[in-house]
């Protein structure tokens, strides 16, 4: 506000009206002169009344002129009055604005908006005082009111009283007011300048070489007594000063005490497994997972600041102890990108997160094996705990932990052996989530004496972690106020981590041991594509079909099948999932070669139990057989799966969704080992997997087998068996059921037979040796008597008629094969099995 007020001019007074000598006189010499000349008396009344009458003029002049005069000093009055409430209003303005820029350390404990968004000052407020500002009001005063304005307009009245933030300040007078100015001051020159470590130092009572010594009264009221450097000038200021009780000096700590992790860590915490990340009501606070743990666990509702705690966590960790002796396992299972910024570090052994849910299940249930690794480590040593082995600490730290035990269920045991044994072994756990109360087990809970609680909605799940309701009256700026509970609670901030502080972090860790890096304790996954001829070749009789995970056993050894203790295996999964290249790798290893994709094939094997029987697709195959064979042959497939005797039985087929009118489920219980590729969900679990081990991203190949997740192996493809060609016709009378009587007349007749016509034929004569009696099913009908009669001789041939047919002509006959050519029949000797036969073209 750059335009100044302008005290209104006084108007200048009018000159009063003059007394009109001429106009008393000049009426009275009139008056004469008419008497003279009239001789009436009675015109000498004008002598008398015109003086009157002029003396009436003056005196209504005087009286209009002091009427103006008011309404001047009026107008005068206003105007004075409205640069007054401006001058106010603008007052007012201007030490409203001085307090925004330099909020007094009362403000800052009160209200959380203060610190937000701000950069430091530069400036420490000490209290406030009347302070002198550029004049607000212009002009020439020509009253005491006037005066009065020109001179409040050169002053701020309840300014805050400020000094550059450098300033070394000293205070002197009773021991009550004096702290609470000392606490007032550290506050301020958190506001100021910013500092790290301003938050615990307070001013000093002493004088001896500050800057500022002030002086303070019984009555509350300060004076300058001595000002030297930055504070040049201000010696003999009054003021009022700022004063901070106990509590308001912590919440003020808490709300804005926000550290530079980058100045922490330029002195690590040391000894155990300390990290310097906290500011505590004194100071910074080294947290040591040995000497306080050596389990923490950590919680806070969404937005209160857990991913920065852990990152600060980290970064402190590191910035304090060398790889060689700390690893840190990183999971975040908030399908963020939490702890990539870290990856770099030669600490981390791996950083898993659940948008690959499976790497990250697999590495945290290798660490069972990892517990093992260590105890034999110790008992080697002759020792009671890790530190006599050499081995480097393992703090694992898990964001959202919830997610994690909620998607892999049996992770929960593994972490209460974890927190168990976790001590002697040097394994450490830092569980983050948002209620560890509700989401971390009890007896996991019991071995974290570190308990860290941000702000949380619910006054229970503040008690529940930490002890009080503190953590649910934290404010939600700025973030990174926390309960910290190791003996008892105490109000915390999280130290500020900038990306230029951990890109600075992460780069002064790896520059310190560039050519270090910790070993991940697990191996590494499965790899995508497995050649059968890389693996090594197990014992007779074993089959190797590929690799298994083994993380909790650190093992990834050839998935070998037993065809002999466990003939019968299924595998399923959808199109593309590795179907067809386990079957050619249990070919390659048996040397048999898979059923051709013929139903009619298929059939004929299902009857071979002495031979392997491999089987591609086998709910397509039964999709292309009618319904009388479809169940039929599943019954088949049953009875062999049933037979001990039987030799293996290699199966693939789609998920269960895919066998909409097969009864299949029926046999799948059957079989002794059974792969699970790729499928939907309901499949998965209909096949008896766990939803935990589900995924809708795995790739050909991979899958899960008695638990355990598997590779297969790339096999070259095993051509089929060729299909076998069914044998001619054999010699001897025949009685032909067709579907098309005339067209296999007329093949049969070119062959050599005696072709006779059903209607035509006497059931009282034999027929002939290479006669064949024909007729459609409805011909038949009608002489039925004469096949009754040649059916006690004669073979019969069965050519594409229904299964209702069939039976209407030969009664409860057995089911008969399916015929997988145009040209392919069906034979019923009297006395044998029924077949496939081939009749002529």
């Amino acid at each position: 506000m750059t335009d100044r007020l302008a005290l209104p001019a006084r108007p200048a007074p009018p000159d009063p009206p003059p007394f009109p000598v001429v106009g008393v006189i000049a009426p009275v010499v009139l008056a004469v002169g008419l008497f003279v000349v009239l001789g009436t008396p009675t015109v000498l009344l004008l002598a008398v009344f015109s003086p009157v009458l002029a003396i009436a003029a003056v005196l209504d002049g005087r009286l209009q002129l002091r009427r103006r005069r008011r309404r001047d000093d009026g107008a005068q009055a206003a105007a004075l009055g409205e640069v007054e409430r401006e001058l106010a209003v603008r007052r007012a303005a201007a030490v409203v604005a001085a307090h925004a820029e330099h909020p007094s350390p009362a403000v800052l404990a009160a209200d959380p908006a203060a610190w937000a968004g701000r950069p430091p000052s530069g400036r420490l407020v000490l209290g406030t005082a009347d302070d002198p500002c550029p004049p607000m009001v212009a002009g020439v005063a020509v009253d005491e009111r006037g005066r009065a304005l020109l001179a409040a307009g050169a002053v701020l009245p309840d300014a805050p009283f400020t000094v550059p933030s450098g300033t070394g300040v000293a205070v002197a007078g009773p021991a009550p007011l004096a702290d609470a100015f000392a606490r007032a001051v550290g506050v301020a020159r958190l506001r100021g300048a910013g500092s790290a470590t301003g938050a615990a130092v307070l001013a000093s009572t002493a004088g001896a070489g500050a800057d500022l010594v002030v002086e303070l009264a019984a009555d509350a009221t300060g004076r300058v007594v001595h000002a030297s450097g930055p504070a040049e000038g201000l010696a003999g200021r009054a003021f009022r000063p700022a004063l901070l009780t106990r509590e308001a000096h912590a919440t003020a700590v808490d709300r804005g005490g926000e550290a530079s992790l980058g100045d922490l860590l330029a002195e690590p915490a040391t000894g155990g497994l300390a990290a310097r990340f906290l500011l505590g009501p004194d100071g910074p606070i080294d947290l040591d997972l040995v000497a306080d743990g050596p389990h923490a666990a950590v919680g806070g509702t969404t937005g209160s600041g857990k991913s920065a705690l852990l990152t600060a966590w980290i970064l402190a960790l590191a910035a304090a102890h060398p790889p060689e002796r700390l690893v840190l396992l990183l999971v975040d299972c908030k399908g963020g990108a939490t702890f990539d910024p870290l990856a770099h570090l030669p600490h981390v052994a791996g950083v898993v997160t659940d948008l690959d849910a499976e790497e990250a299940e697999r590495a945290v249930a290798s660490l069972g094996a990892e517990l093992r690794r260590r105890e034999r480590a110790v008992r080697d040593a002759g020792a009671q705990d890790v530190s006599a082995t050499g081995l480097p600490r393992l703090v694992v730290v898990v964001d959202e932990y919830r997610a994690l035990v909620d998607r892999a269920p049996d992770l929960a045991a593994l972490f209460a052996d974890l927190a168990a044994r976790g001590r002697s072994l040097g394994v450490h756990l830092v569980l983050c989530t948002q209620r560890p109360a509700g989401s971390v087990r009890d007896d996991v809970l019991a071995n974290c004496p570190i308990r860290i609680s941000l702000r949380v909605h619910d006054p229970a799940d503040s008690r529940a972690l930490v002890g009080t309701d503190a953590a649910a009256h934290l404010g939600r700026e700025p973030i990174g106020g926390a309960v910290l509970v190791t003996d008892r609670p105490v109000r915390v901030r999280v130290a500020g981590v900038q990306d230029a502080v951990v890109r600075r972090a992460v780069a002064a860790a790896a520059a310190v041991a560039p050519e270090r890096r910790a070993a991940a304790p697990w191996l590494p996954p499965l790899p995508a594509r497995v050649p059968l001829a890389a693996l090594p070749t197990p014992p007779a009789p074993l089959v190797a079909l590929g690799l298994t995970d083994l993380p909790e056993e650190q093992r990834q050894p050839v998935l070998a099948w037993d065809p002999v203790a466990q003939p019968r295996l299924l595998v399923v999964g959808d199109p593309g999932s590795g179907r067809t290249t386990a079957l050619a790798a249990a070919a390659t290893g048996l040397a048999a070669a898979p059923v051709a994709a013929d139903p009619a094939e298929l059939w004929d094997r299902l009857e071979r139990s002495g031979e392997p029987l491999l089987v591609d697709d086998l709910d397509h195959l039964l999709d292309r057989l009618g319904d009388a064979h479809r169940s039929a042959a599943i019954e088949r497939l049953a009875a062999r799966l049933r037979d001990p005797a039987a030799a293996p039985t290699v199966v693939t087929a789609r998920g269960p969704s895919a066998w909409a009118g097969l009864p299949l489920r029926a046999v799948t219980g059957l079989f002794d080992e059974t792969v699970l590729l790729a499928l939907g969900l309901d499949d998965h679990l209909a096949l008896g997997g766990a939803r935990s081990t589900w995924t809708s991203r795995l790739g050909p190949g991979r899958g899960w087998c008695g638990g355990a997740r598997v590779q297969l192996a790339l096999a070259p493809v095993v051509p089929a068996a060729p299909v076998a060609v069914p044998p001619p016709l054999p010699d001897g009378p025949v009685v032909v059921v067709s579907a098309r009587p005339k067209l296999r007349a007329a093949q049969l007749a070119a062959a050599g037979r005696a072709v006779l016509d059903a209607q035509d034929v006497d059931p009282d004569v034999e027929p002939g040796p290479r006669s064949a009696v024909i007729g459609s099913p409805a011909d038949w009908q009608t002489a039925w008597r004469a096949l009754g009669a040649l059916r006690r001789t004669a073979a019969v041939v069965v050519d594409g008629c229904g299964a209702a047919e069939v039976r209407t002509l030969l009664g409860a006959a057995p089911v008969l094969p399916p015929v997988g050519q145009p040209d392919d029949a069906v034979l019923l000797p009297p006395e044998a099995a029924p077949h496939r036969v081939r009749l002529p073209r």
